[in-house]
């Protein structure tokens, strides 16, 4: 049954993932609506993962569907790893160092302002 948790709820936190990238999605803009999708998406998962770890949930299986599965499935390392490098390989040096730190600040921030706020 655990299988079932995470896989149904990486299923529905890449499907959202998805369906942003394809809300955001200018086709005159495609790798910036792309990284602003990405960037979007990972802040928005930080934030749900530190408010989950703050204030866990009784059934720990709906906690390992929305942690392990959406918070997995929505979040995506692998598409802002190569988001960046297509920065660097435009010659956008600037845009991918501010793309990577905000990322990283942005994420760490939400993840920590929501454990805060839920831990209280």
């Amino acid at each position: 049954m655990n299988l079932l948790a995470v896989a149904l709820g990486g299923a529905f936190g890449s499907l959202l993932r998805w369906s942003l990238s394809l809300l955001l999605r200018r086709a005159d803009a495609p790798l910036l609506t792309a990284s602003a999708a990405t960037l979007l998406a990972n802040v928005a998962a930080a934030a749900l993962l530190g408010a989950l770890m703050a204030r866990p949930l009784p059934d720990s299986r709906l906690q390992l569907a929305l942690v392990t599965g959406v918070c997995g499935g929505f979040s995506t390392m692998s598409t802002f790893s190569w988001e960046a490098i297509q920065w660097v390989k435009t010659g956008s040096w600037w845009l991918a160092l501010g793309y990577v730190t905000a990322s990283l600040a942005l994420s760490l921030g939400a993840a920590a302002a929501a454990y805060a706020l839920a831990h209280k």
